[in-house]
């Protein structure tokens, strides 16, 4: 058997990256680097391989996602249910204390009336709890945590029009954005901004992603519900560094790698980590440095003439 025996079973290794495949990255590996693997120009054209020049490229400006306008009326209505539950939190509480010292005094309250008064407390209390943890798992801590004025202004703001609430997906590769932080929304006829809240809870029926919870306020809250909206999301301050080309991309195990031509002969697979993929291809910055040459294709190949070094199957 030649030492291509593998070729054509590392082709399945080949990844097929689309543009929302991946993720944050993939950790450093533990063991030692991959051996160099050596081939002459002959067999590099036997296989195909085929190299390119990595370029400085800027950090991404964003992740690109899309965005939908929500209706405030469920959040509205939930937060009325907590209100009337804490209402009668508070007053069933007054009753039993009440209640408590009147027995305790003189018993002109009788131990049945007591034990009604603290069980009508505790069922109220059992209300207040549900409708907070509704809140939590319908929208998310951003809501659920804000404090009592400030989600109050919120809910001002919702129904008089003044503030809408806009669900933003998060592409799988993307950061969570932190409260506070500014997406830019796009319609067809403006440009507009909105402060992440927090995260939801639920994924996305359809996209399976999961979602930001973001506020648009001002003059610019005039979408319809359901309107859909394209989205910029906040990128992490990134230094510069290169794109690596999709077909420069394998996955072995549990890491992506690409190989780097070190020598007209020599060639070193290196994991690639902390990417975030484009259209173009995968940006890194690091691990690749502008100037060096990546094996935009026959990568798979070269992995299947390495592949027997590392021992059997």
């Amino acid at each position: 058997m030649t030492r291509y025996a593998r070729v054509r079973r590392s082709f399945g290794v080949l990844l097929a990256l689309g543009v929302g495949a991946g993720g944050a990255g993939y950790a450093q590996g533990g063991g030692a680097p991959p051996p160099p693997i050596t081939l002459s120009a002959a067999e590099q054209a036997r296989l195909g391989v085929q190299t390119q020049i990595l370029s400085a490229a800027p950090a991404p400006q964003g992740h690109a996602s899309t965005a939908r306008v929500l209706d405030p009326g469920p959040l509205i209505q939930l937060d009325a249910d907590l209100a009337a539950a804490s209402a009668s939190l508070a007053a069933s509480r007054a009753e039993a204390s009440r209640t408590r010292q009147l027995y305790a005094q003189d018993r002109t309250a009788s131990a049945r009336a007591l034990e009604m008064a603290e069980a009508q407390a505790q069922a109220d209390l059992q209300r207040v709890s549900g409708a907070q943890r509704r809140l939590l798992l319908e929208w998310g801590e951003g809501v659920a945590h804000l404090p009592e004025r400030r989600r109050v202004a919120l809910l001002n703001d919702l129904a008089h029009v003044r503030s809408e609430l806009v669900r933003i997906e998060l592409p799988p590769e993307a950061p969570v954005p932190p409260a506070g932080a500014v997406v830019r929304l796009r319609s067809a006829a403006a440009t507009m901004q909105a402060k992440v809240l927090g995260m939801l809870p639920v994924a996305d029926p359809r996209l399976q992603t999961r979602g930001v919870l973001a506020e648009l306020s001002g003059s610019q809250a005039q979408l319809a519900v359901g309107q859909m909206l394209s989205a910029q999301l906040p990128a992490p301050a990134s230094a510069a560094g290169v794109i690596l080309p999709r077909g420069a991309l394998l996955r072995e195990g549990s890491q992506v790698w690409a190989y780097v031509q070190t020598g007209p002969a020599t060639f070193v697979r290196r994991e690639v980590t902390g990417f975030q993929p484009l259209t173009a291809g995968w940006f890194v910055s690091g691990g690749f440095v502008p100037g060096e040459r990546v094996v935009a294709a026959g990568a798979a190949a070269l992995l299947g003439v390495e592949a027997p070094a590392g021992g059997g199957d």
